[in-house]
């Protein structure tokens, strides 16, 4: 029996990428797609996320448009120099017939959650603000969700967006305070293991190869974000985040995780964004460094990775099921 999932997404390349391997692996079946800000504006997320579908064929799953900027601040943004101009590599598909369902995507995930108890898990690629909203309306859905995973945050080693903090926490610090405190199973993918998820330009060049006009699509949004990587981090091809996530619902075993507290620095510092977890290291746990941690809910969070085999578990699906 596949497992039931709705993916919260800003695409984005990398989100592009993780819903065309969400929808090859036959172990999953995509619900929904709700939308974030975060690679760039609600307006242009959305039309993304529709374009995605309808060029995978797959017009029956719901789409719903979700918050335009974080809880307590305006939108700062997006990355235009990481995902191009129209958040897909600047190809300028055309836009979609089709419009999102008339719920938020916090109305629609609440519903969702209760109408489905215990079977449908939460995979939040961007911004944490939607998940947040979610709570918001109805903290039980803690309670009735499999489980949530996320592509965000840095553990152990420092940031992306700035030396401190990885790009998805520090959309939206307070929520991702908010989601990693809940009291539900969460599990952090973050920069510590999906740095060492490397695809190299030759995988990028196979992939490209794969037949039908959704694949096509997905390999003609790469070369900018390829582009990206090879300049600013110096390396051959591309790392791969949001597709690292999907590969820890299909393949825990490829990570290592430590079960942690975590709290995300909601301050206006140089810290702002930086996820912190507790080792639990001191046998004083009340001592006053500590007390931001009390009565945290432990997270699953990825601290190590067979990189090399999660890109061929990607390819490997997306070469059978394509």
């Amino acid at each position: 029996m596949s497992r039931k999932i709705i993916i919260d997404t800003d695409p984005g390349v990398d989100d592009g990428m993780a819903i065309q391997f969400a929808l090859a692996a036959p172990e999953l079946e995509v619900v929904a797609l709700t939308t974030i800000f975060g690679n760039t504006s609600i307006d242009l997320t959305t039309k993304n996320a529709l374009r995605l579908l309808d060029a995978a064929g797959r017009p029956d799953i719901p789409i719903a448009r979700g918050a335009e900027k974080p809880l307590l601040f305006p939108f700062a943004g997006g990355v235009p120099f990481v995902h191009g101009d129209d958040g897909q590599g600047n190809i300028f598909r055309p836009d979609s017939p089709r419009q999102p369902i008339a719920q938020t995507a916090a109305e629609f995930l609440v519903s969702q959650i209760n109408a489905h108890p215990g079977e449908l898990t939460l995979v939040a690629l961007g911004p944490l603000t939607n998940l947040a909203l979610a709570l918001d309306l109805d903290p039980t859905i803690a309670q009735k969700v499999a489980e949530v995973a996320i592509m965000g945050g840095n553990a152990f080693c420092g940031g992306n967006a700035t030396p401190a903090a990885e790009a998805n926490i520090l959309g939206d610090p307070d929520a991702a305070d908010r989601v990693l405190g809940a009291d539900w199973p969460l599990t952090m993918i973050g920069l510590d293991v999906t740095q060492q998820v490397n695809m190299k330009g030759n995988v990028i060049a196979e992939l490209a190869e794969l037949p039908g006009d959704f694949n096509a699509f997905v390999a003609a949004t790469i070369p900018f974000y390829q582009n990206f990587y090879e300049t600013v981090n110096k390396i051959d091809g591309m790392y791969v985040h949001d597709s690292s996530v999907i590969a820890a619902l299909l393949a825990p075993d490829l990570f290592t995780f430590r079960a942690l507290p975590v709290r995300v620095d909601i301050s206006w510092g140089i810290g702002r964004g930086k996820t912190w977890p507790s080792t639990g290291e001191s046998d004083q746990e009340d001592r006053e460094a500590l007390l931001p941690w009390k009565g945290r809910p432990k997270v699953n969070v990825a601290v190590d990775v067979r990189g090399d085999a999660v890109i061929g578990l990607i390819v490997d699906t997306l070469r059978r099921h394509s």
